[in-house]
C-alpha cells in the first residue's frame, strides 16, 4: 500500500481532471494517508506484541525447572512442615516410649524387692512358728510325763515301768498305753535309755526265726548295741534286754529268756 501512495506523480503528463475527479483524487489521497497511519500503527504495535512475550517467555523459561514444571513455593512449604511435625512425632514417642520403660523396670524393680522382703519376712515367721511350735511340743511331752508318769526326748515318749513282767506281758503293758517297746535307732538314744539305770526289756527279739533279731515294728536291726560275747543264746535266750551295769553305754545288750521277769520301757512317738 505505501508503494502505492508514495509513487511520485509523473509531472510531465497534463491531466485533465473535473470537478468531480478532482474531489475523489482527494480523498482517495486522504485516505491513503489515514491508512497508511493505521498501518504503521498496527505493525507497532504487532512488534510490541511480539517482543514483549519474548522477554516474558525467557523470564518464565528462567524460572522452569528441569523437569519442565513451574515448582510450588506453597507446597514446599507444606512438605517441610509436615517433615517436621512427624520429626517432632518420632521423637515424641521415642521419649514416651523410654519413659514407658524405664517406669516398667522401676516397677518390676520394686516388686522384686516386696518379694525377696516377702519372702525373707515369711522364712522368718515360719522358722519362728517352727521353734515355737517344737517348743510347745517339748513342753507338752514335759507335761504329759510328770502327770503320766511318762519322760520325754527327742520327739518321743518314755515309759518306765516300776514293777516286772515277762517280755510278752510287758509288750502288751505297752501296747494297752498306746505304745510299744521302745526302738533304739541312735546313739543318742541309746545312752539315754542306759542313763536310766534299769535293766528293762527293749522292743527286739528273734523268736521268730533264731539268729535273725528284728523290732516289734517288723523292721530288721540294722544296728546293735551288744555287749561283748553277745547274743550267745544261751539257754534258749530271743528277746533283748539292757543291762545297765556296764562301762560303755553302747555295749549293754544282752539276749535274755523271754520268760524271765524285768522292767521295760514303753515308747511313744509324740
Amino acid at each position: 500500500m505505501s508503494k502505492v501512495i508514495y509513487t511520485e506523480p509523473d509531472m510531465n503528463k497534463k491531466v485533465k481532471f473535473d470537478r468531480g475527479e478532482m474531489e475523489e483524487r482527494i480523498v482517495d489521497i486522504y485516505v491513503s494517508a489515514d491508512t497508511l497511519r493505521d498501518g504503521e500503527t498496527s505493525t507497532k504495535r504487532e512488534e510490541t506484541a511480539d517482543s514483549a512475550p519474548n522477554i516474558g517467555r525467557g523470564d518464565q523459561n528462567s524460572e522452569l525447572d528441569s523437569s519442565g514444571k513451574r515448582p510450588s513455593g506453597v507446597a514446599a512449604v507444606f512438605l517441610g512442615l509436615l517433615c517436621v511435625l512427624l520429626l517432632a512425632g518420632i521423637i515424641g514417642l521415642s521419649v514416651y516410649y523410654n519413659r514407658a520403660i524405664k517406669d516398667s523396670e522401676d516397677k518390676r524393680n520394686i516388686l522384686s524387692q516386696s518379694f525377696s522382703l516377702f519372702k525373707i519376712n515369711t522364712t522368718s515367721e515360719r522358722d519362728q512358728l517352727q521353734t515355737s511350735y517344737n517348743n510347745l511340743t517339748e513342753e507338752k511331752g514335759h507335761i504329759q510325763a510328770k502327770l503320766f508318769g511318762w519322760r520325754y526326748s527327742d520327739s518321743s515318749l518314755y515309759f518306765l515301768s516300776t514293777e516286772k513282767k515277762t517280755w510278752e506281758e510287758s509288750r502288751q503293758d505297752c501296747l494297752e498305753r498306746g505304745a510299744d517297746l521302745v526302738i533304739i535307732n541312735s546313739d543318742k538314744e541309746q545312752t539315754f535309755v542306759f542313763n536310766l539305770h534299769l535293766r528293762v526289756w527293749i522292743g527286739l527279739t528273734d523268736s521268730v526265726t533264731e539268729g535273725t533279731w528284728k523290732w516289734v515294728d517288723g523292721t530288721s536291726l540294722t544296728t546293735g548295741y551288744w555287749g561283748k560275747g553277745q547274743p550267745d543264746n544261751y539257754g534258749q535266750e530271743d528277746c533283748a534286754e539292757i543291762y545297765f551295769r556296764k562301762d560303755d553305754p553302747v555295749t549293754t545288750w544282752n539276749d535274755g529268756k523271754c520268760g524271765a521277769n524285768n522292767s521295760w520301757i514303753c515308747e511313744k512317738v509324740v
